[in-house]
């Protein structure tokens, strides 16, 4: 632990004037940054006004001393989080923090081979025992593939290793506000074919451990295509997908016997546009088909949401609307499973900055907007209402566990409302800090099926990024 204060304290303190390497795509950790449906989850928008401080760089000076074959990426987060009412208890409070340092290397020859390492410590402190993922991933091996090929200059490229898949965050994500993350073992073979792209994949979700390096589940894999096509629709893309996971052991639902294979498919498609004239958008909806041990499945999900920016107004405010919804099981002893199926979904922000539900069995309309008062610096708030879109089925975490469940219905449909307010601060390039509260006002589902607490998540967090972007 002294060698890496001594390390992090030098990386704070060894800032120049010079330029970050690190090209900012998307922000540490924004879930949201694919989805316009809220406010920037992780980091103001990209924008091409100057900081307020000087770039603190020292990976990148590193960097400039080094053949441009060999390349590395450093990545700092803290955050600061906690909840009163946790699990919906009067009572119940918690408060930590988090750390997760990334220390990455890429090795590029020929312009066209790559082989990217990174290795990731993710811990907590302040938590209560047992101390665990998501939140404690000790010295774990996060990325190690080889690339043959770059899409960007190439026509095809195959991935061969553990990497990061996250074409579409709604049900395939890499869902970094997690305090680890998530990664996949897999193969990954892209095609890029002047406006058409597509990625065809076989991977296993890696399953973290406490400590050490992690290792996948043999039999829990995803194989699937994911397509990107542009200039169909004025300032838009269509993309289709095709997924298929299968799993060895699920519960089911059968008198003799609690758990069965899975063999699960999904066909589904996203419409996404910006700058249409100040308005952007996103619809997709995301049909479920396969078996489930005997059960068959039927579910099916949808979401759609639609911002306007007042380009204007000196503050440059967004309005932001959004609806999802996403099937329940109607009859839990009917032999059918109709509970839609997230997979691999993103973590943050899907129903507001608490993270407390997920997209399962759920009615939910959302609005808000968003500002920015000064250059790199942005402020959100939202509202958001919560139903069940089946009263004898569960209410859903984002992880797909149950949190209250009336198997007779009689505990209503209206589960909650959630207030949140949150802001990110760009300081220079590299360093980015936030802060953020949400409120769960509890409705009658809560109420009657559980203890009916109000559930205040605050956070605060900083986060660095420097050098490669090593993804």
């Amino acid at each position: 632990m002294q060698f890496r204060a001594r390390l992090i304290l030098f990386f704070m303190l060894s800032g120049n004037q010079l330029l970050a390497q690190y090209d900012k795509v998307a922000a540490l950790g924004s879930d949201a940054s694919m989805t316009p449906i809220g406010g920037p989850a992780s980091s103001p928008p990209i924008s091409t006004e100057p900081y307020d401080l000087h770039d603190l760089r020292p990976t990148g000076e590193l960097n400039d001393r080094v053949p441009g074959w060999l390349q590395f990426g450093l990545e700092e987060r803290f955050r600061v989080e906690g909840d009163s009412g946790a699990g919906f208890k009067p009572n119940s409070s918690t408060s930590y923090l988090l750390n997760r340092f990334r220390f990455g290397v890429i090795l590029q020859s020929l312009g066209w081979i790559k082989v990217v390492t990174q290795m990731q410590d993710a811990r907590s402190f302040l938590q209560s025992p047992p101390l665990g993922p998501p939140n404690t991933v000790r010295w774990d091996l996060k990325l190690a593939y080889i690339q043959f090929g770059d899409v960007e200059r190439q026509p095809v490229a195959i991935a061969v290793g553990r990497q990061l898949i996250d074409y579409n965050n709604t049900i395939l994500a890499d869902s970094q506000w997690r305090n680890q993350g998530r990664s996949f073992d897999g193969v990954v073979f892209k095609v890029h074919v002047d406006r058409f792209r597509a990625a065809v994949f076989a991977a296993s979700i890696v399953n973290p451990m406490a400590g050490g390096i992690t290792h996948h589940q043999e039999g829990n894999n995803v194989y699937g295509v994911y397509a990107w096509i542009t200039r169909v629709l004025p300032q838009s893309s269509i993309e289709p997908l095709v997924l298929w996971r299968v799993a060895p052991k699920v519960a089911v639902e059968d008198s003799t016997a609690k758990s069965g294979r899975l063999d699960e498919k999904a066909y589904g498609f996203r419409l996404r546009g910006v700058n249409l004239r100040n308005i952007d958008y996103r619809y997709e909806m995301v049909i479920e088909r396969g078996s489930a041990g005997a059960n068959p499945i039927r579910a099916w999900a949808t979401t759609g949401a639609t911002g306007y920016t007042v380009r204007s107004l000196t503050w440059k405010p967004r309005l932001f609307a959004g609806y999802d919804f996403a099937t329940g099981d109607k009859n839990p002893a009917d032999g059918v499973r109709g509970t839609f199926d997230t997979m691999y979904q993103t973590a943050h922000d899907r129903f507001g900055i608490t993270d407390q539900f997920g997209w399962q069995n759920i009615r939910a309309g959302r609005a808000g907007g968003t500002i920015i008062p000064r250059r790199r610096w942005s402020m959100t708030a939202q509202y958001v209402d919560m139903w069940l879109a089946s009263a004898t089925d569960a209410a859903y975490n984002s992880s797909g566990g149950i949190i209250l469940r009336d198997v007779t219905g009689k505990s209503g449909k209206h589960v909650a409302s959630e207030l949140d307010f949150y802001g990110w601060y760009e300081i220079n390039r590299q360093v980015h800090i936030g802060a953020g509260l949400g409120h769960i006002f509890p409705a009658e589902f809560i109420d009657r099926a559980g203890k009916g607490a109000s559930l205040v998540y605050p956070y605060f967090a900083v986060e660095m990024l420097d050098g490669k972007r090593v993804r």
